[in-house]
């Protein structure tokens, strides 16, 4: 026994740590946060299982009741996984879970990447800054930003295997990292837009220090990892045209409202549960954490008055110099940038930078364990994990928390506001916003008809129509491609030029049977089938 602690004390501390800032996940009921729509997604995936829509792109009951295509935009990894575990845990467990896996899992990819580059004292010491970096309880218990937290827990275990592939040209890292770098492009758009320009910058750095020594090797995992993303990453980007994407960009989520002042980035330890203002007058933090900024600050100090390696030198210079344009893209001195950069628009909010910053300061506060002697490792090791305890384990814990199950969950108010929750993210672009839910079932716009027997899934929809004068029968479900119908079992032309954009059939006196059906694009089958060649050719 004592042996295995020995051996493995690294991961239970950062088991124990873990458990003492997601305390408030193992609770019975749900917690407040301001994404809260994770219950939901969680439900329309399972639906998808439930219906075979593999991968699943449209949702029936969000859009307020008229669906529209989620998770053709939105990353998916994360709801894949809490469909699953909704079958053993329910869907408020599924999702608390979730959060679980993002706040903690993260760490111990952070702990092997520094422990492989600095020993297993520095690899801890990231590892807990890390887990308490402020960002992290913001995304969790304040926003409830899942996908963006999920994306988080997954890039340092793409960075370790990265590292493992490019120093040691082994196949089993090869796959490991194809893996890695696939979860991470279908979990958050955003942070793949951040992070892969830093991934590449780290296997160039990697492979140019072992005169790049297994490049082909690299090449294909890296293709292999995009090749098995590609059914989400492609529909995701090319066909973006489909949906009214200038409603991520308005308002309130415009980037030019969303910079942070330098006060609110190193010096306010103000905590709250608010929104994203000018100022600190919205009561959210925006604050890098400390000691993890002092620590940059060191580790750009230890450069010159530590004995470590040139090629050493070189990595940290350039991981700093990373944290600087993190935190410089979140300041107002990068409009400019911004601006020409019209991709930026869409990340709506410049502190998500914020990411990257917790990221590269993490690593650096590693650096400065190993840049130290031996001998006082172990006491500035712990001294910097009290600090960081200390400082930031208040930060982590939700402003309420209530007692509520599945049944009242997606039932009643609470699935109400669920399915009206990010109206506008992804309305198709023939379709204009409700003002009301979408009604319960098909209904005649003119003429005259009986409507029986509807069902609504996540890819098919079907009812029967008794037309007794020739009427025009609207669909409570939007247009998008290529949704196609069928009436008495052959293909039926159909119309969604109605206010709203759904989907309408003219029928003739008679009983009828009309069915839609969701298909996919050419676009999607030949994304579709780029992933299964990729999954194909990983086995092999």
């Amino acid at each position: 026994m004592k042996k295995l602690v020995n051996k493995y004390w690294p991961f239970i501390l950062i088991i124990a740590l873990s458990l003492s800032v997601s305390w408030p996940l193992l609770k019975s009921g749900y917690f407040s946060h301001q994404d809260d729509l994770q219950v939901i997604r969680i439900f329309e995936m399972r639906k998808c299982f439930a219906d075979m829509q593999i991968p699943c792109r449209w949702v029936p009951d969000m859009g307020w009741g008229n669906g529209f295509p989620l998770f053709n935009f939105y990353g998916v990894f994360p709801y894949y996984l809490g469909a699953t575990l909704s079958f053993f845990i329910g869907y408020i467990g599924a999702s608390k879970m979730l959060f679980f896996i993002a706040l903690s899992a993260g760490s111990f990819g952070m702990y092997l990447l520094i422990r492989s580059l600095w020993g297993k004292l520095a690899g801890i010491t990231s590892a807990v800054l890390y887990l308490f970096a402020p960002y992290k309880a913001l995304d969790i218990y304040v926003r409830g930003a899942l996908s963006e937290s999920m994306a988080l827990t997954i890039i340092p275990f793409v960075f370790y295997f990265a590292y493992k592939l490019t120093t040691s040209s082994k196949k089993k890292y090869g796959i490991l990292f194809s893996l890695s770098l696939f979860l991470f492009l279908i979990t958050h758009n955003i942070m793949t837009i951040i992070f892969l320009p830093v991934l590449f910058g780290w296997l160039i750095y990697w492979l140019v220090m072992g005169k790049w020594k297994g490049i082909g090797l690299v090449t294909v995992s890296v293709l292999f990892g995009i090749g098995l993303s590609a059914f989400f990453i492609v529909p995701a980007f090319f066909e973006k045209n489909l949906v009214q994407t200038e409603a991520l960009t308005r308002f309130e989520l415009d980037f030019r409202a969303n910079f942070v002042k330098l006060r609110q980035l190193f010096i306010d330890r103000m905590w709250g549960y608010g929104t994203s203002i000018p100022g600190p007058e919205g009561g959210m933090s925006f604050q890098i954490g400390w000691p993890h900024w002092l620590l940059v600050v060191v580790s750009a100090f230890s450069l010159f008055v530590s004995k470590v390696k040139r090629k050493t030198k070189v990595l940290v210079a350039l991981i700093i110099g990373t944290f600087v344009l993190s935190i410089f893209m979140t300041h107002n001195k990068s409009t400019f940038l911004w601006l020409r950069i019209s991709l930026l628009e869409y990340f709506q909010f410049p502190w998500r930078f914020l990411s990257l910053s917790i990221f590269t300061a993490s690593i650096l506060g590693g650096f400065v364990i190993s840049a130290v002697k031996a001998k006082w490792q172990v006491y500035i090791g712990v001294a910097i994990v009290l600090l960081t305890v200390i400082l930031n384990w208040s930060y982590f814990k939700p402003k309420e928390f209530y007692l509520i199950n599945d049944a009242q969950k997606l039932s009643g108010e609470p699935w109400d506001l669920q399915r009206r929750g990010a109206l506008l993210d992804y309305l198709p672009v023939t379709a204009l916003e409700p003002r009301e839910a979408a009604q319960d079932k098909p209904f005649a716009v003119s003429g005259e008809a009986d409507i029986t027997k509807f069902i609504n899934r996540s890819n098919r929809w079907e009812f029967s129509a008794e037309v007794k004068n020739r009427a025009e029968i609207e669909v409570p479900v939007y247009y998008f491609p290529n949704w196609k119908v069928k009436v008495d079992g052959k293909v039926y032309p159909f119309s969604h030029n109605n206010l709203l954009g759904r989907i309408s059939v003219s029928l003739n006196p008679g009983n009828h049977k009309v069915e839609g059906y969701f298909k996919s694009t050419p676009l999607r089958r030949v994304a579709n089938i780029i992933t299964a060649i990729s999954i194909i050719g990983l086995v092999g």
